[in-house]
């Protein structure tokens, strides 16, 4: 085989230009600060009826197809009742009739997304699907949500497709006031 001047040249200096020893030291750098990079800002995002919703997966728990729900008497109509989800009891939340918008129809309920422990409530938020993580990054942002009768709205966001999700705020949710008037 015939060498050629860029063989030799290569042969003489390493690599063309060191290319690959800089892509080999780059990637080296990026592996060790990755430990020190803040995580992606992920979230759940999942449909309630016809409207979706974003949950920040440091507050929530496992998503579990809809058991059988025990109603509680007494309750307001938002508390759908008690579910036994591995030997835990918790109180299931139709969060649609919390805000205000119109009731989860039985078709629409098909699992739930048990809150995480962080939150220190035996709850759930009944769900129509969850469809997938979501980076805050790739949405567009269109604006806070302030409605005071829904404090744990947060911001609302825009996929590529054009669906509209909005930010839950779980913790702000079980601070509410509404959360913890569940008695009629």
């Amino acid at each position: 085989m015939m060498q050629t001047d860029d063989d030799a040249l290569e042969l003489a200096q390493g690599p063309k230009s060191g290319r690959l020893r800089d892509f080999s030291t780059q990637l080296a750098q990026r592996l060790r600060a990755a430990p020190n990079m803040p995580p992606e800002p992920a979230r759940l995002a999942a449909r309630l009826g016809d409207i979706g919703f974003l949950f920040d997966m440091s507050t929530t728990g496992e998503i579990v197809a809809l058991p059988e729900i025990a109603p509680v008497p007494w309750t307001k109509p938002w508390f759908r009742g008690l579910a036994n989800v591995r030997g835990r009891l918790l109180g299931v939340i139709d969060l649609m009739l919390l805000s205000g918008r119109a009731a989860m129809t039985p078709e629409q309920s098909l699992q739930l997304i048990v809150f995480g422990d962080v939150l220190k409530v035996n709850s759930a938020v009944l769900v129509t699907r969850a469809f997938g993580l979501r980076n805050l990054k790739d949405l567009e942002p269109l604006g806070v949500v302030s409605d005071p009768l829904r404090p744990w709205e947060r911001e609302r966001f825009r996929e590529a497709d054009g669906t509209t999700l909005i930010e839950l705020d779980l913790r702000r949710l079980v601070a509410s006031e509404q959360f913890s008037a569940i008695g009629t």
